[in-house]
């Protein structure tokens, strides 16, 4: 195979010389009859078949520079060396060229090529395709490709071991560490892949190449996004794109739901929510908040972000992430990241990335911060601060308040003015957090006067399954969400 400009002259030449001994052996044949026919046959039968050879490879290095011979997809693994080759010659691109894309230098691409590849690595094989714009069947790869490499790559890029086995893998088992080093030949792996490929928009080359995987900002909404010093910011961003993902995925299969304006007076949202559904509960503020046309995406998946809003194309969408089994900490998410929604309104865009609430960067934004009275005042009468009041007032010792003594005032202040204890309980804690001479944090406390629903993100899952519509949905698209709606903990 003629892979070099060099290579092809010095075949035309040999063309030339065997033509040239191919016309001398028919005079010799004539003028010398001591050779035996016979021998004289094999002779001009050999010269014959190296010159053919020669012509063949002269023409097709000649069909590949004159863009008649294209190399675009393969069959097996076995015809990737040489198919580089000649995708490198049909695309017009010198050895050094090449290099030059791959951030090699010309030498190493020879020898490569001298070699048919037999010296490179695979994921060097795939990075070549790559550039040369040469496909290779995922089937034809998957040999290659064991599931341990597969999540050290994804761990690097910030992407969960756990969410990939709860959320990628076509399986629900888990994986045990000696299957992971284990080369995966089924369909397990190609299924992997490909849903990555479609929620990261990554190619295969991106995922066994040898440079780092590279995120799409685009959902993280840096504008609005603050990331704490104790954040790890890699898997942040990842889980970030995913959820979007299935953000958007939530719009497409709700893009029924009739858009109606967000009240922005916390009364006017308790009034409507009790006239509707006779009380104050969080499914039935959930309900309330779907009648907007805003579907809420319940996800059960543990650290990353506590919570988000986006506003896509004028529809909003808001992710609830509670990791607490308390009925009053999910009606306080929910009623929070409304007041995102009911923020900006001429605004086609938006996105809010929530940490948890006893984060600095929540504490210190004032958009937080109303959000947080905002979703206060709907569950405690627009009473919120008033009675905050009244617990320190009630704990007072010596003219001072005693934090200790908030134990035992809250509940009393909630039965006597006809609150939810919880509630209360977390809106004492959240204005403890703030108070900028102590900054106490009473969590712990709030905590133990909650109400405990250990099937509330249930509710929340299955209210979603009323009113969506999957089949607008791909097969693809469908078993991501599927998966992520799914109450797996393996």
């Amino acid at each position: 195979m003629i892979k070099n400009e060099r290579q092809y002259r010095i075949t035309k030449a040999q063309v030339e010389k065997f033509s040239d001994a191919l016309a001398q052996q028919s005079v010799h044949a004539q003028q010398d009859r001591s050779v035996h026919p016979l021998l004289r046959k094999a002779e001009r039968e050999a010269l014959e078949a190296q010159l053919a050879e020669l012509r063949t490879q002269v023409e097709e290095y000649e069909a590949l520079k004159a863009g008649r011979y294209a190399v675009l997809e393969l069959n097996s693994l076995e015809e990737l060396p040489p198919a580089l080759i000649k995708a490198r010659i049909a695309a017009g691109l010198t050895q050094k060229d090449l290099a030059q894309r791959l951030g090699l230098k010309e030498q190493q691409i020879q020898r490569y090529e001298e070699t048919e590849y037999a010296s490179a690595s695979f994921t060097r094989l795939v990075e070549v395709s790559h550039a040369l714009g040469v496909r290779i069947r995922e089937d034809i790869l998957l040999p290659q490709i064991t599931l341990g490499n597969l999540l050290n790559r994804l761990s690097e890029a910030g992407i969960d071991r756990k969410l990939i086995v709860r959320r990628f893998l076509p399986s629900l088992r888990a994986i045990d560490s000696r299957s992971e080093s284990n080369e995966y030949t089924d369909n397990s792996v190609i299924y992997t892949v490909a849903a990555l490929k479609r929620v990261f928009g990554w190619s295969w080359a991106d995922i066994f190449g040898s440079q780092p995987l590279q995120l799409s900002t685009a959902a993280l909404g840096s504008a609005r996004f603050k990331v704490g010093a104790r954040t790890n910011e890699r898997r942040l961003s990842a889980y970030t794109v995913y959820a979007h993902f299935l953000a958007l995925l939530t719009l497409e299969i709700t893009s029924d739901l009739p858009k109606r304006p967000i009240p922005t007076d916390p009364l006017e949202i308790r009034d409507a929510i009790f006239s509707t559904y006779g009380s104050l509960t969080f499914e039935n503020a959930l309900r309330y908040v779907w009648s907007l046309g805003i579907p809420v995406l319940p996800l059960k998946d543990s650290g990353a972000f506590h919570g988000a809003f986006w506003r896509m194309n004028g529809r909003n969408v808001i992710v609830l992430k509670q990791q607490t089994p308390f009925i009053a900490r999910w009606l306080f998410d929910l009623l929070h990241e409304l007041y995102h929604a009911a923020q900006e309104p001429e605004s086609s865009e938006r996105t809010i990335i929530e940490e948890d609430i006893m984060s600095e960067e929540r504490r210190e934004s004032d958009e937080e911060v109303d959000a947080s009275e905002y979703a206060a005042d709907v569950v405690l009468d627009n009473r919120a601060y008033q009675l905050f009041e009244m617990c320190l007032e009630k704990a007072e010792n010596n003219e001072k308040y005693d934090v200790a003594r908030l134990k035992g005032v809250v509940p009393k202040i909630a039965q006597q003015e006809n609150v939810s204890t919880g509630a209360l309980a977390n809106y004492v804690a959240f204005c403890l957090s703030l108070m900028d001479d102590q900054k106490i944090n009473w969590w712990g406390t709030a905590n133990n006067l909650q109400v405990r629903d250990e099937k509330i993100w249930e509710t929340a899952r299955d209210i979603f399954l009323e009113y969506v519509d999957f089949g607008k949905l791909n097969e693809m698209d469908r078993n991501l969400l599927f998966r992520a709606l799914s109450d797996n903990e393996e």
